[in-house]
């Protein structure tokens, strides 16, 4: 369940979207940010991405099932090809307000 969406539109030519929700987990029984990037070109490399100037952690790996078990995989950096997506979840109490996203085809600033 989804408390609010918020979407930021790039510059034309802009090689990703970048979408922000709020997400609830269940076994905490709590809300966090959540950073969704979505690839629009065949091949992006994610190189680096910081939110709100480096003043909102978040963990860089996930827990994926895979061959039967759990699997931890690293989400930055990673190669995205065209309409795939790296979902990012914030420490709770981020009031999200930016994000630098740094590419192999170029550095992108979004305000929320």
């Amino acid at each position: 369940m989804s408390m609010f969406y918020a979407s930021n539109s790039l510059a034309n030519g802009a090689p990703l979207r970048v979408s922000a929700e709020q997400a609830y987990n269940q076994a905490w029984n709590y809300y966090y940010p959540k950073i969704i990037i979505t690839s629009t070109e065949d091949s992006l490399t994610i190189k680096k991405v910081t939110v709100n100037k480096g003043n909102c952690k978040f963990s860089n790996s996930d827990m994926v099932y895979a061959n039967g078990r759990m699997k931890t995989i690293k989400l930055i950096p990673r190669t995205l090809k065209y309409g795939e997506k790296i979902e990012i979840r914030l420490q709770r109490s981020c009031q999200l307000l930016r994000v630098d996203i740094d590419t192999d085809q170029g550095d992108w600033n979004i305000e929320f």
